[in-house]
């Protein structure tokens, strides 16, 4: 199954950020009216520069007037600057909060759509991928929207002031200045587009590096056991290196586009400067009625108009590197949501019937893994599923727990289409023991208590209790308190299995799902943990992915799968008499356990 992913616009992208992390109108409008606040205080000096000149410096009047005149000026600058510097401060403060409350929203939402995107809803990516977008992509975002992003907002706040206020100075002027300047953006659109393309790729180019670290990380027993540190380093080492090229080639583009901002700024203030002396003086045959002052004043409005320009240019490489990032966010809420809405009724009590008809998947368009599968499993019934590496059988097992949905036919528990069944009551009704369970870094207790919401030390030992374990828990180093390490490395594979079988009993799940639970476990250990499956599987619908030929002979019905399809069903002695596909299996197993047992 494919997902789509829309292609935002650079707009369209702030509108949909908008909506996800709930930032309203209200929002917009404080930030607009203090913006407009701190750029109208710093429009106020040229303002005032000008008054001084031609009613006080540039002309006769006597000096009681001229210093009343500038000490009038002087306050009102010294009043806007005030003016500007709080709604400046109040701005800053404003918007860092309303920026760490998005970016907040954004992560939470991705990670909590990461933890409802089944494998059927989304296309493969590495851990190391998933945990740059929610880490590393929005930390840019953040670093932008505080520092650039903020003074982007302040300084086009003032551009626009600055070119309403050089309207009504000179109209000639501040056209040439506004010409110029949008001769800016539309020299750089392509260049834009090229840098966009290039940020998204470094982006990627990053993504790749955590992936890297991760999987040295989470598999460093390997990398030193196998003594192969050189050559992972190696590895990591190449993804680094073409991160550090990805970004190397943002640089021209941006340097390529500063210069024109540069170049824009220049032409402004020249221009600004030559005509306005030209026109202050009638040199051009026309007089526009410009004092001294009003030149000045112009220059300083030009100034408060080029330099905007110039940020805004040279903060272009910021920009686009943090929307690639949103770009990478965005993807993730965008993918479909593995979760599924409540059922309109309740569920049966007690094990269910499993029913299949006519079920098939495929991961490749055109090549099904499974094939017009047709089963029921009877309430209560023990069910061992055997079959050749690719015959479906994991494919089966994940299918029956919704891990995967069928490409076509009906899969039913309870008389309920599973894709109906609300992800609570799936989790509280359905259980699934791997092969190597996991555990998280934290004590026995934790890791069991995991199993129900709000279980108390009380409820663990009953489940202990029950599975005969109790002596086993009494013997560990701290009791329920003992540590277990990152992923369970302070407990062997057969105590690992054990505290997982212990969290599945606490759920107390109708159907449990076993995929080879014992392949895995230490001889010291296997028969306890075989006893507390046996414990566990009493009373309800029990399917067992079986590796190994022991665990299928003790089972009700054995199901045997072949290139998709279910090819014997019976039990152990009835497909041994049938001396088929199970009966050859069986006798590979056994000789192969018997050459085991025979190797000194």
């Amino acid at each position: 199954m494919t997902s789509t992913t829309t292609r935002y616009s650079t707009a369209g992208l702030l509108r949909r950020v908008r909506a996800e992390a709930g930032i309203g109108y209200r929002t917009l409008a404080v930030t607009a009216v203090l913006a407009a606040l701190a750029a109208s205080g710093r429009i106020v000096i040229p303002v005032t520069i000008q008054h001084a000149l031609d009613h006080a410096l540039l002309v006769q009047i006597d000096t009681r007037t001229r210093t009343s005149v500038i000490t009038v000026a002087v306050a009102i600058g010294l009043a806007a600057v005030l003016s500007a510097m709080i709604s400046s401060s109040l701005l800053n403060r404003y918007l860092v909060h309303t920026v760490e409350n998005a970016v907040f929203d954004l992560r939470v939402r991705a990670f909590e759509r990461i933890l409802r995107t089944t494998p059927a809803s989304a296309p493969a990516e590495t851990q190391g991928s998933l945990v740059a977008r929610v880490t590393n992509d929005l930390d840019v975002v953040t670093l932008f929207a505080q520092s650039g992003g903020i003074t982007l907002v302040q300084n086009i706040s003032q551009m626009l002031i600055a070119l309403v206020v050089m309207l009504v100075y000179s109209w000639p002027l501040a056209l040439i200045a506004l010409a110029i300047g949008i001769g800016v953006p539309v020299l750089g659109r392509a260049l834009q587009r090229v840098v966009a393309r290039r940020f998204d790729a470094v982006r990627v180019a990053v993504a790749a590096v955590y992936s890297g670290l991760l999987e040295a990380l989470v598999g460093i027993d390997t990398v030193r056991g196998y003594g192969i540190e050189a050559r992972m380093r190696a590895r990591v080492t190449r993804r680094i290196d073409a991160m550090c090229a990805a970004q190397e080639r943002t640089l021209w583009p941006m340097g390529f586009n500063v210069s024109i901002g540069e170049a824009a700024s220049g032409l402004i203030t020249t221009a600004v400067l030559v005509l306005g002396v030209a026109l202050g003086t009638g040199s051009l045959g026309w007089d526009p009625g410009l004092s001294a002052g009003d030149v000045v004043a112009f220059l300083f409005l030009a100034t408060f108009f080029v330099r905007p320009l110039q940020f805004a240019v040279s903060s272009l490489a910021d920009a686009r590197n943090s929307e690639a990032g949103l770009r990478r966010v965005i993807e993730i809420l965008d993918r479909p949501d593995g979760s599924v809405a409540m059922v309109t009724r309740d569920l049966p009590q007690g094990p269910p019937t499993v029913r299949l008809d006519g079920v098939s998947f495929c991961y490749v368009a055109d090549r099904p893994v499974l094939r017009g599968v047709d089963i029921v499993l009877q309430p209560g019934e023990q069910v061992s599923v055997v079959g050749e590496t690719g015959s479906g059988k994991t494919t089966f097992a994940k299918l029956v727990t919704r891990q995967l949905v069928p490409t076509s036919g009906r899969l039913t528990l309870w008389g309920v289409d599973l894709i109906d069944i609300a992800d609570a009551a799936l989790a509280r009704r359905v259980a699934v023991v791997p092969q190597d369970a996991f555990l998280f870094d934290r004590t026995v207790f934790d890791n069991i208590a995991l199993g129900r919401v709000g279980a108390t030390r009380a409820d663990v030992l009953d489940v202990l209790s029950a599975l005969d374990l109790l002596d086993w828990i009494e013997g560990m180093p701290d009791g329920l308190d003992t540590v277990v390490g990152q992923r369970g490395e302070s407990l062997s594979a057969g105590e690992r299995q054990l505290v997982a079988l212990a969290r599945t009993a606490l759920v107390n799940p109708d159907l449990l799902v076993l995929d080879e639970a014992t392949s895995g476990v230490d001889s010291g250990t296997d028969v306890r943990v075989q006893q507390a499956l046996n414990r566990l599987a009493a009373g309800r619908t029990t399917i067992t992915i079986a590796h190994r030929m022991h665990s299928a002979r003790t089972a009700d019905r054995i199901l045997v799968f072949h290139n998709g399809v279910v090819v014997e069903d019976g039990s152990h002695a009835q497909l041994l008499a049938v001396d088929g596909r199970y009966a050859r299996l069986h006798r590979v197993w056994s000789q192969d356990s018997a050459d085991r047992v025979r190797v000194p």
